[in-house]
Order: structure tokens, then C-alpha cells, then sequence
């Protein structure tokens, strides 16, 4: 025998039923008639995209890894016959992350403009007061292997005496810039200077700060 109580359930149940299509916010309609018949239902899309930036100079990860802090080192050793002899030194095999000098340079934003300045606080130093300018550091431009791009990102100035180069990040496409190539410095070696390490690992004014930005 059904109770009052039980029979208030079934009626509850029925108009939750009913009620749980509504509260799903979905369109629907229903028509009916001996004719023909015609009716609809309506979807709205939003995409939300980020504004991303990302460089990498030397080692590190693709577009969207982990952050990755290590700084290479490129690293000359200029024989005792060669010195000062104007032929161009090529970096020791373990300098940057593809040897020999070269390094991975990879450049990605959405947001339209990248400003891109190469920085340094003054000429490479050995401790005792002699330098090196930053002119004989000769940077050429390659295609990069990995992963592949045709030489689109070329490092166009050169490395400043001091403070920040002038910009040389290409022009995005469609607000959009997706550019690589290898970099590979060269010790010029047109002038004989005094014996010591120049430059160093965060010593000697020995670093190159790569800085992008947009607005």
C-alpha cells in the first residue's frame, strides 16, 4: 500500500526529472503539426589564447618544457703560434650546446612585435685590467637542424661594447613569430694582447644577457 509519504517522493522525483534538462543550459525546442516542420538549437564557442613568449639561447627545451637555467659557456683557447694573426678561432668542442661555438636560438610569441637587445656591461677583462672588445667576437648564421628551421632567426647585431644592442628580432607574421637558427661565434684574433682568461663563467664581464619583450 502506498503512503502519502511515498507518493510525494514520486511526484518529487518527476520534476527532477523534468527540471534536469533545464538546469544544463542547453537550447532545444519542440514543434509539432501536419505540415512540414522546422526548428533549431544554438552552440557558443570561446577560444581563450594566452599571450606566450619564449627564447632559448644555447641549452634548454622546446616551446612549453620546463624553464631550464643553464648557461653555456663558449670557450677559445688561442694557440701560442696563432695569436694575433687575424685567423678567426673556432670555440673548444664542448662550447654551446651543439660544440664548436654553435648554439640553438629559438624565438616564439603570439603577441604581436618582439623587441630582442643582446646586452653586456663592457669589454671581455682578465682581472688585470687588460680587455678584450666584444668586436672580436665574429657570430655567423645557420639553418638548425633541430628542430628545422631555414635560418630564420639570424643574429643581426652584433655584440655591443656595452648595454643593449639595437633590436634584431624579425617581424612577426600575423602578430605571430615562430623563428630558429644556429649561432656560432669566432674568436677574430686580429690583435696580439697581453696573456690572462678573459671573460669567464659570471666573471670578468664575460656574459651576453639575450632579453625579448612585448608589449
Amino acid at each position: 500500500m502506498k503512503t502519502k509519504f511515498s507518493k510525494s517522493l514520486l511526484v518529487l522525483s518527476t520534476l527532477a526529472a523534468f527540471g534536469a534538462p533545464m538546469l544544463a543550459h542547453a537550447e532545444s525546442a519542440t514543434v509539432t503539426g501536419a505540415g512540414a516542420l522546422n526548428t533549431s538549437a544554438r552552440l557558443d564557442f570561446r577560444i581563450t589564447i594566452p599571450k606566450v613568449l619564449f627564447l632559448r639561447v644555447g641549452t634548454g627545451g622546446l616551446y612549453g618544457a620546463a624553464a631550464n637555467a643553464t648557461i653555456d659557456l663558449i670557450d677559445f683557447t688561442v694557440p701560442a703560434a696563432s695569436l694575433g694573426n687575424a685567423v678567426a678561432q673556432n670555440a673548444t668542442a664542448g662550447s654551446g650546446d651543439l660544440g664548436n661555438g654553435a648554439v640553438t636560438a629559438l624565438l616564439r610569441s603570439n603577441a604581436g612585435v618582439v623587441t630582442l637587445t643582446a646586452n653586456t656591461v663592457g669589454a671581455l677583462g682578465n682581472g688585470a685590467g687588460d680587455t678584450i672588445p666584444w668586436s672580436e667576437i665574429a657570430i655567423a648564421n645557420s639553418n638548425l637542424v633541430a628542430p628545422a628551421f631555414a635560418n630564420t632567426f639570424p643574429h643581426l647585431a652584433a655584440l655591443p661594447a656595452a648595454g643593449a644592442s639595437a633590436n634584431f628580432a624579425p617581424a612577426p607574421v600575423a602578430k605571430v613569430t615562430n623563428v630558429g637558427s644556429t649561432w656560432t661565434f669566432t674568436y677574430r684574433n686580429t690583435n696580439a694582447v697581453p696573456a690572462g682568461t678573459y671573460g669567464g663563467v659570471g666573471v670578468n664581464n664575460g656574459r651576453v644577457t639575450y632579453t625579448a619583450s612585448v608589449l
